[in-house]
């Protein structure tokens, strides 16, 4: 049986990579966030009616997959013609890697400074140039530079970390 601190530990260590997971067949962000929220209350239940679940991470990855699709299957067709950019096809093993990368990468640029996480998505995100960020902020040039620069030296900093803790 699994304990609730156990479960709430899940919860906060896959709830990222999941949301991104499922973002990967969902349009939207809020879409994949229920998707991921009903998934895990899904299984909270099973485990509360005396279920056993051996990998509860792949079964929760399978669970927002299924859901995923399912939802993405009874939604409106687009009424553009522009076409969707392709994805590469991916193994569910690469797309899962994929995510939890991204919710890596994604908890390091929340853990940046306010200021400096802003001017970062401004620019990385939003594609901005530095000037427009600049007039935006009413700072200079030279700061959103060095803030960039700071930002992005973080960013390798954590990359190179985690690419250690697994390879190194």
């Amino acid at each position: 049986m699994v304990s609730t601190a156990d479960f709430e530990y899940n919860f906060k260590s896959l709830y990222k990579p999941l949301c991104l997971f499922s973002l990967q067949f969902q349009g939207a962000a809020e879409d994949a966030e229920d998707i991921v929220q009903q998934a895990f209350a899904d299984v909270w239940e099973k485990i509360r009616a005396g279920e056993t679940i051996l990998n509860l991470k792949a079964y929760l990855f399978q669970a927002v997959r299924n859901r995923s699709l399912s939802l993405a299957s009874h939604a409106p067709l687009y009424e553009t013609t522009e076409q969707l950019p392709d994805k590469p096809d991916l193994e569910p093993d690469e797309q899962i890697a994929l995510a939890e990368r991204d919710a890596r990468l994604w908890s390091a640029i929340d853990r940046l400074p306010p200021e400096r996480r802003r001017i970062f998505l401004l620019s990385k995100r939003d594609g901005m140039k530095y000037q427009e960020i600049a007039d935006l902020l009413h700072i200079s040039i030279k700061t959103v530079e060095n803030q960039m620069s700071k930002a992005l030296k973080t960013l390798r900093d954590t990359a190179i970390r985690i690419y250690m803790f697994f390879f190194g």
